[in-house]
C-alpha cells in the first residue's frame, strides 16, 4: 500500500513538474510580431447591441507591435488615413495585475480597455471614448 501511495505521489509530482505553464496576457501581447484590428464594433446602447463597422483598408493595414519592455509602436503600413501622419507611432502599454485591463499612452492621449479575451493569435478589447464603447479585435499576421 505504501509503494502505491508513493508511486502515485511521485508520479502527479512528476505530471506537474512538466506541466507548462499558461502565458500570461503580456507575454502573449509581446510574442507576436503584428497585431492588425480585423474587426471593429461599437455598441448600440439604445437596442442594447453591438454593432460591426467596416474596417478602412489605411487602418486594418496598421501594425501593431507590443515590446517586452513596456512600449508599442505603430506601422502605418502601405495606406495611411491621413497622409500627415508619421509612418511610425510609438507610445506605452501595461497590462494590470490581473490581466483584464490594458493601458495604451502615447503623447496624445492615454486609454485603459478591458481585455475580453486573449489567445496566443486573438486578442479583443473594449474601450471607452467619449461615453461610446468600441470593442478592438485584433489578429496576429
Amino acid at each position: 500500500m505504501k509503494k502505491t501511495f508513493c508511486a502515485l505521489f511521485i508520479l502527479s509530482l512528476l505530471t506537474a513538474a512538466c506541466k507548462k505553464d499558461e502565458p500570461t496576457p503580456a507575454e502573449i501581447l509581446t510574442a507576436a510580431s503584428c497585431w492588425k484590428i480585423t474587426l471593429l464594433e461599437g455598441y448600440e446602447s439604445s437596442a442594447g447591441l453591438w454593432v460591426s463597422v467596416p474596417v478602412e483598408a489605411c487602418l486594418a493595414d496598421n501594425c501593431f507591435t507590443f515590446l517586452s519592455d513596456q512600449s508599442f509602436k505603430v506601422d502605418e503600413g502601405a495606406s495611411k488615413c491621413d497622409p500627415n501622419d508619421p509612418q511610425t507611432a510609438t507610445g506605452g502599454w501595461s497590462i494590470s495585475p490581473d490581466g483584464k485591463q490594458l493601458s495604451l499612452t502615447d503623447d496624445q492621449s492615454s486609454d485603459t480597455g478591458t481585455i475580453l479575451s486573449i489567445e496566443k493569435d486573438k486578442l479583443v478589447y473594449e474601450v471607452s471614448f467619449d461615453q461610446e464603447k468600441i470593442r478592438f479585435t485584433m489578429e496576429t499576421r
